[in-house]
């Protein structure tokens, strides 16, 4: 990275982006500017001379140049020509002459901006070093200038090559110097004179220009503008020191004019006092721009330092890691500097000179023999990562790096707890859904034998004529629910994962889904009757592949749990069909519906939907867990969502025969 101060460069960089076009407007006031300018630049013409002793036409003609991108130059070049030799031509020159001088104007632009480069870069009075190249400009445009008008003077005219070319050259310098800056202004930099000191200065430098310039006055007591000139370059924003140069420039030359000062007495000719003059116009207004310029630089070397300062401050004195220069000699350790972190880490170990003993120092003398790091952990129970290197020139004095890890540390431990309080919870609730499957799978079994008998006896006793008629009753009862309690068995097996439970069946069929939904309806009608649901079937018809008890079990299910949930009145449809090379059935009801939640938590076994708590819904919370694992083991699967009318639609997915 380069260390050159950016405000060294005159050129274009980031912080001098290149001019923007100027309007059509511009142009035309610009052109405007140029005509009166010249017609009335020989009103600054002493009697007889010929020769105006400021010429502005040639500072507005550069300062409109350098405001125009590279393309637009040339332009801007033509434009002052054309204004230039029309000025001189209103002005009574001849028509030859007139063009002459202008060329002769355009030339001298042309090759300010040459040396200003203004083709390649977008020019900046920011440094010293740019203030410079503006005064080699302003020489070299003024000598090409001069010599040209000069020696179209002598060959088109009425005049003489000397010294018509060093007038012309005085006076187009000190045209340029007090307005082509005005198009060279760097950005803004905040300055401390405050409005009170810009008022006392001003009015210190008209008082001091009223002096020397009174036609009473006839004293060489020019010099003593420069001070007040000085004060105001040191002090305030470039943009006002150019318009005082301006100003002063205009009240020296019109004062001077007309009759006052040092340059108009009878003791100095008329063609001496005007040369005088220019040089007094070049030299304040060439000094003006220099002093401002390199002020200018300074205000804005000091600002990056403030920043480097300030960066400085936050990244080393604030630093959160410990920093500290230390001084090692034969008997012991001298701290000599420490930012805060560092700091607060020794105070415990630094005595008296800041002597530094203890259990860090050791550490960083170990990490700088061994150019490693080192931990280190202090009295108070602190964990610090030491590292420590020599600096270069100075073999006493070595750089150590503090990092107080204590927390990061502490954060590790407690995430490592953490993990290891997760995996024990993982652990026992493996544990615990183990032994629940072995207990339903154990039970389950044990089961089978008690009710196996009970519904064999209970159909030896429907076959005896023993039984009186008034009693077959309660035969059918226990019949019934002798059954309904081997489903309930067959549905623990299913879900226990046992060995009872085979994975897939043995023997798959292939079964109508229209009759298989016209089997579960018939059954389930002792139910869905008293509530007045109606359940149709709506039309279509496919065949799924399945065993037949897990199919009918799985629409048992779902049927049942629709008809739970819905409302007395409602409605519940069934459908049948083919979906992706797939058979789905189709169960959907006009109930409650269920919450984004209570889905996502639907078929985990013994959930129990809040709605269904509330509503004292009977229930074990196994039924849509029992078709989920019907639907695997079958080859399929089971889907819920919500419906059009706000209740719940099941969609159970079966292979189809191949």
């Amino acid at each position: 990275m380069s260390t050159t101060p950016a405000a060294a460069a005159p050129y274009a960089d980031a912080a001098h982006p290149p001019h923007r076009p100027v309007p059509w407007w511009g142009w035309v006031l610009a052109a405007a500017l140029l005509l009166v300018a010249g017609v009335g630049g020989a009103a600054f013409a002493p009697p007889g001379t010929g020769v105006a002793v400021w010429w502005p036409a040639a500072g507005i003609a550069l300062g409109f140049a350098m405001l125009q991108p590279a393309g637009r130059i040339p332009l801007a070049l033509a434009l002052a020509l054309v204004t230039t030799a029309a000025a001189n031509a209103i002005g009574g020159r001849p028509l030859p002459l007139a063009i002459a001088f202008g060329v002769a104007d355009t030339i001298g632009t042309a090759a300010a901006l040459g040396v200003l480069q203004a083709w390649r870069h977008t020019f900046r009075l920011s440094s010293l070093r740019a203030a410079l190249r503006f005064a080699c400009a302003t020489a070299v445009s003024a000598v090409v200038g001069g010599a040209l008008i000069g020696a179209a003077r002598a060959l088109v005219g009425d005049g003489e090559l000397w010294p018509t070319a060093p007038f012309v050259a005085a006076s187009h310098a000190a045209a340029m110097l007090t307005i082509a800056p005005f198009a060279a202004l760097p950005p803004r930099i905040p300055v401390r004179a405050g409005v009170l000191e810009m008022s006392v200065q001003a009015s210190l430098l008209a008082l001091a220009l009223a002096v020397v310039f009174h036609p009473e006055v006839s004293l060489p007591l020019a010099f003593t503008l420069y001070p007040f000139l000085a004060w105001a370059a040191f002090r305030f924003p470039i943009r006002l020191v150019l318009l005082e140069t301006l100003v002063a420039s205009l009240a020296m030359l019109v004062l001077t004019l007309a009759g006052g000062g040092p340059f108009s007495g009878e003791a100095i000719g008329l063609v001496e006092g005007a040369a005088l003059l220019e040089v007094l116009l070049v030299s304040f207004a060439g000094f003006g721009v220099v002093l401002c310029a390199a002020q200018y630089e300074l205000r804005a070397l000091s600002r990056r330092l403030d920043a480097s300062t300030l960066l400085l401050s936050g990244s080393l004195v604030d630093a959160r890691i410990g920093l500290a220069i230390a001084v090692r000699r034969a008997d012991e350790t001298q701290v000599v500097w420490t930012n805060r972190a560092a700091r607060s880490l020794l105070d415990a170990e630094l005595g008296h000179r800041d002597v530094w003993a203890g259990r860090i120092e050791a550490a960083a003398v170990q990490a700088l023999h061994s150019a490693e790091q080192t931990s280190v952990t202090t009295v108070g129970g602190r964990s610090i990562t030491v590292a420590a290197n020599a600096i270069e020139g100075d073999e006493d004095r070595f750089a150590v790096q503090l990092l107080d890890v204590t927390s990061i540390l502490q954060a590790q431990q407690t995430q490592v707890e953490a993990e290891v309080e997760r995996e024990s919870a993982r652990s026992i609730r493996a544990e615990l859904e183990r032994q629940r499957d072995d207990f339903l799978a154990t039970t389950s079994h044990e089961l089978r034998t008690p009710i196996t008998s009970i519904v064999g006896y209970t159909e030896l006793l429907a076959d005896s004529e023993a039984v009186a008629p008034a009693k077959r009753g309660w035969l059918d009862v226990i019949d019934r629910n002798a059954h309904r309690l081997a489903e309930l068995v067959e549905d623990l097996l299913t879900l226990s994962g046992g060995a009872t439970a085979p994975t897939r069946p043995q023997h798959l069929d292939e079964l109508s889904g229209a009759a298989v939904f016209e089997e579960v309806v018939a059954n389930l009608r002792v139910v869905s009757d008293p509530k007045g649901i109606e359940v149709s079937i709506a039309p279509g018809d496919v065949l799924v592949l399945g065993a037949r008890g897990d199919v009918l079990r799985a629409i048992t299910n779902l049927l049942m749990n629709a008809i739970k949930f819905t409302p007395e009145g409602g409605r519940i449809r069934l459908a049948a069909s083919e979906d992706d090379g797939m058979a789905l059935l189709v169960v959907a009801d006009t109930g409650p519906g269920m919450t984004d939640e209570e889905l996502a938590q639907a078929f985990e076994r013994f959930y129990r939907a809040p709605g269904a708590e509330r509503a004292n819904v009977a229930g074990t919370g196994l039924g849509l867990a029992i078709v989920a694992e019907l639907a695997r083991r079958n080859g399929g699967d089971v889907e819920l969502t919500r419906n059009d009318d706000g209740g719940l639609t099941a969609e159970l997915r079966l292979p189809l025969p191949a």
